[in-house]
């Protein structure tokens, strides 16, 4: 038994020292002095200095100056670029939990619009669809909520400051 724990505790201090080695983009509040950091293989949105729109990008490496992104939804050749932290305008990253209400949102929309489309299917007897019409425009308010709330943005230089550590 002294043995087990003794190779967990080895494998739990090497994890550790490996994760906390890592070099990564911290983002620091202006305001209140609150820490963000984000590590290789993270996925964000990022505005340029010369772009109008956010990208999706997923961090590949972090080195002392700048970071390299890989863009999945790139129409170029290479869907790698290389960065400046200077060049970054704002940083804009949903929360675990804001990812998965848009997923269950999205059913919800889908069911809801179903359900309006085949309520002459669904009535009964006396053809009134109008309880179909309004369940189903219900579902499709209630899965079109987490799409109004929009994901945290870092604006760099006016209201977080940005550091490779």
């Amino acid at each position: 038994m002294k043995k087990t724990a003794t190779i967990f505790t080895l494998l739990f201090a090497l994890i550790s020292i490996s994760v906390s080695a890592q070099t990564q983009l911290v983002l620091t509040n202006i305001a209140n002095g609150k820490v963000k950091s984000f590590v290789v293989g993270k996925t964000i949105h990022i505005k340029g200095l010369e772009d109008t729109d956010f990208e999706k990008v997923k961090i590949q490496k972090i080195t002392d100056k700048t970071i390299v992104f890989y863009l999945p939804n790139a129409d170029e050749e290479s869907p790698v670029r290389e960065l400046a932290l200077t060049e970054i305008q704002s940083i804009k990253k949903s929360t675990p939990i804001h990812s998965i209400t848009k997923g269950i949102g999205a059913f919800f929309m889908l069911g809801g619009a179903y359900t309006m489309a085949s309520s002459n299917a669904l009535a009964g007897d006396d053809g009134s669809t109008g309880a179909y019409i309004g369940l189903g425009a219900g579902m499709f308010a209630a899965g079109l909520v987490p799409y109004l709330f929009k994901p945290r943005v870092y604006i760099l230089g006016k209201t977080h400051t940005a550091e490779i550590k």
